[in-house]
């Protein structure tokens, strides 16, 4: 599981998550796409390495998602530091309800409230799906 401490700009950070999921999509990219960040979803389950980082605040738990060219940051804050779960799309899986989104990654998860009604977090997901779906069909397709 790969967590990491991005309040800082620190070089080893940033050229670890670009590895796993690419470098942020410039300005331009993100006018095209309409937007590369999800709307703020509010984190009810996670998986121990999370939870624990959020137990020691008793703030209510929220997160968001951006969108990077081979996979996401979910992005949340505990005290006064800023931390994202780094997930490639390969290790993705994704189970959305009427009242709950959930994102798997191996052993890990994240359960977040989902409004059926949100037209915001609808968009977003359909970016999220074809994001994953257009990686899936670049690595399959032979060189």
């Amino acid at each position: 599981m790969q967590i990491r401490n991005i309040s800082h700009n620190d070089k080893k950070v940033r050229s670890e998550i670009a590895e796993l999921v690419g470098e942020p999509f410039s300005w331009f990219e993100r006018f095209k796409m309409g937007g590369n960040r999800s709307p703020r979803f509010r984190l009810i389950r996670a998986s121990t390495p999370i939870e624990a980082l959020l137990a020691v605040d008793n703030r209510r738990w929220h997160c968001n998602i951006e969108l990077r060219p081979t996979g996401i940051l979910l992005a949340f804050r505990s005290l006064s530091e800023t931390y994202a779960w780094i997930v490639p799309y390969r290790n993705l899986s994704l189970f959305k309800s009427e009242d709950y989104l959930t994102l798997y990654s191996a052993q890990y998860f994240a359960k977040l409230v989902w409004d059926d009604r949100d037209k915001g977090a609808k968009k977003f997901l359909a970016k999220l799906m074809s994001c994953k779906a257009k990686v899936h069909k670049d690595e399959a397709m032979p060189a």
